[in-house]
């Protein structure tokens, strides 16, 4: 899943961006979803944290009290470095502050009636970014999902029925895979580690581990699926530092 995040007051830039962004995907398989917004809040700081897929924002320097390049320094102070930004204003003063802001913007463009070529190129920058990053792919209820790596917690074998259980940082999926095909899959990535015969985590996503009571937490849930067997190596793969 492709998230595009638009932050612009203007209901015809608005529209603008959806069309282009909409025409790029005329001939492009995957699922995607373009949010916009207007004025920042708490409500809209939650629901872009719920996402689940790539983030791709489209951000108007124009917009207050909170500005796009504001909002911009606020995702990058929170650490995500991955996600592509793309800067928008009316103004040539603003549009050169936004190329010496430091946010890594992928461009800074000027507001203007022929701009679709350069926000074009933009975004599928932006795109080429994004498919550069590894995600987990499966059928769910006949649509093809590609859920990122780090949003992953951890994959549960249900060992009653004949499926997989992947537990994200928002939703669980259901899904008719082996926990052995799964491992094969996600084996060449340093971000999981099987900590059971039923269950592999994501070390990335591991707040805390009790390893007397065999315990493995996240942010707002805990499993206790970790052999005896395992704890050893667990301890040592989540005292190296991962790339």
């Amino acid at each position: 899943m492709i998230n595009f995040i638009l932050y612009e007051e203007k209901t015809e830039w608005q529209e603008y961006y959806k069309k282009v962004i909409n025409n790029i995907f005329l001939t492009r398989k995957e699922k995607y979803k373009i949010l916009v917004f207007s004025k920042y809040s708490n409500d809209v700081k939650e629901r872009i944290h719920t996402l689940i897929g790539k983030n791709i924002y489209l951000l108007s320097m124009d917009a207050l009290p909170l500005t796009g390049l504001d909002l911009a320094k606020k995702i990058r102070h929170k650490g995500d470095w991955k996600s592509p930004i793309i800067l928008t204003t009316l103004e040539e003063e603003k549009r050169k502050k936004g190329f010496t802001s430091k946010v890594l913007a992928i461009d800074v463009l000027q507001k203007e009636k022929n701009m679709k070529s350069s926000l074009k190129k933009a975004l599928l920058i932006a795109l080429q970014i994004q498919d550069r990053y590894k995600s987990f792919n499966f059928m769910y209820n006949h649509i093809l999902y590609q859920i990122p790596y780090h949003d992953i917690l951890y994959f549960e074998k249900d060992l009653n029925h004949n499926y997989t259980s992947i537990i994200t940082k928002t939703n669980i999926y259901k899904i008719k895979e082996s926990i052995t095909k799964i491992e094969n899959q996600v084996s060449n990535s340093p971000y999981f580690f099987k900590t059971h015969q039923s269950c592999i985590v994501n070390i990335r996503n591991i707040k805390k581990v009790d390893f007397q009571e065999h315990i493995i937490y996240f942010k707002n849930q805990e499993i206790d699926l970790l052999s005896r067997n395992k704890k050893k190596a667990l301890k040592e793969v989540l005292t190296t530092t991962i790339d």
